[in-house]
């Protein structure tokens, strides 16, 4: 998100109308150009956005073992993060990354069928954020 303008990310947020945004980021900073830490809060509470803080580790693994570990340390922690929403059925939820590397990770951690079958996650990155959607 460094390489983000606020004006970008703004826009992005308001056009996609999701009603959950997880910032996955440990440190979650918004102070980017044209954007600070109230007024993304604001934008959140004006589009009646939940904002959930769950730094998850989205490192890119060494090696196989740690590739698994991965996989199913971020699956886990985005079953909690969507079960603590209380709206069944969610299609979408914004997941705020550092950077790219970082959506590869979480893109190939989510992809296939998650948990028992009956969620399938797609990660579709975006100039300012990143979309991910459980269901067809």
């Amino acid at each position: 998100m460094a390489d983000v303008h606020g004006v970008t990310f703004t826009r992005a947020v308001s056009m996609s109308r999701h009603a959950l945004v997880v910032d996955a980021r440990l440190y979650p900073y918004f102070d980017l150009p044209g954007l600070s830490r109230p007024s993304v809060f604001r934008l959140f509470e004006d589009l009646s956005c939940r904002y959930l803080h769950a730094p998850i580790d989205l490192r890119p693994p060494r090696d196989q073992l740690a590739r698994w570990q991965r996989r199913q340390s971020v699956r886990e922690a985005m079953a909690r993060v969507v079960g603590q929403d209380g709206v069944p059925g969610r299609s979408s939820t914004i997941v705020l990354v550092n950077r790219i590397p970082e959506v590869d990770v979480l893109d190939e951690t989510l992809r296939g069928v998650f948990g028992d079958g009956e969620h399938v996650w797609k990660v579709q990155p975006h100039d300012a954020l990143v979309l991910t959607g459980n269901g067809g």
